[in-house]
């Protein structure tokens, strides 16, 4: 059976056997929907989901002609009832893999890649921006995990990455900029520690009027005398 995977993280996609395959907009949204979804979706909610700003009769129709143009694969991509919709259950999705990665993280850098994509960036749809704030929450203490993770086992460098992963996704979080600045006094690199305390200090300064913790503070201090 040819693979079928559909792309939410970084932006959304649709491979066939490792080729990108065209989505009219429409399809796509109902897709993405389902891809987000572990279980089945009433027809009515999915309509109402996607077409928000017009009548319950024209949503319907919209939908039904978004499943009427989906593109045919071997593998069927909708599993369609007369009350329900499913994605069908041979299409991967690179989100619910990553969320498997996010409830129980493992050391390796496939989770670090997975854990710091943005959820279909660009798409402001309310359904999507619920779903992109859990992620965010839910990725950041991943990320944080790992890289306690690989530092207990010594892997410096994908600790790091891990750690910067989560500043990236939340250039205010605390416990992120701490945990660079206990690496790069790990490695022996005093100066690098005081930057990254710095530029956090500056950032929150600046952004919330709001000075670090002692915590943090506290890590630099004989550094800063």
């Amino acid at each position: 059976m040819t693979r079928v995977h559909i792309q939410l993280l970084g932006g959304f996609r649709l491979d066939c056997g490792g080729t990108g395959v065209h989505v009219v907009p429409g399809a796509r949204r109902l897709l993405a929907l389902l891809a987000l979804r572990d279980s089945p979706v009433p027809r009515p909610v999915a309509a109402a989901l996607l077409w928000p700003d017009t009548t319950v009769r024209r949503a319907g129709a919209c939908l039904r002609s978004s499943l009427w143009r989906l593109v045919k694969l071997s593998t069927p991509l909708v599993v369609a009832t007369e009350d329900t919709l499913t994605l069908g259950s041979d299409v991967e999705v690179d989100f619910r893999r990553a969320c498997a990665f996010a409830a129980a993280p493992g050391a390796s850098p496939e989770a670090v890649a997975m854990l710091k994509a943005d959820l279909l960036p660009g798409w402001w749809q309310p359904w999507v921006l619920a779903e992109r704030d859990w992620w965010r929450q839910a990725r950041l203490r991943a990320l944080e995990v790992l890289s306690d993770r690989f530092r207990s086992c010594g892997d410096h460098h994908h600790a790091h990455q891990a750690a910067l992963a989560a500043v990236h996704t939340d250039p205010l979080r605390e416990s992120a900029h701490r945990t660079l600045v206990e690496l790069h006094l790990a490695d022996g690199n005093p100066a690098q520690a005081v930057r990254q305390y710095q530029s956090y200090r500056a950032r929150l300064r600046a952004e919330l009027g709001l000075e670090p913790s002692r915590h943090i503070h506290e890590l630099v201090r004989p550094l800063l005398r």
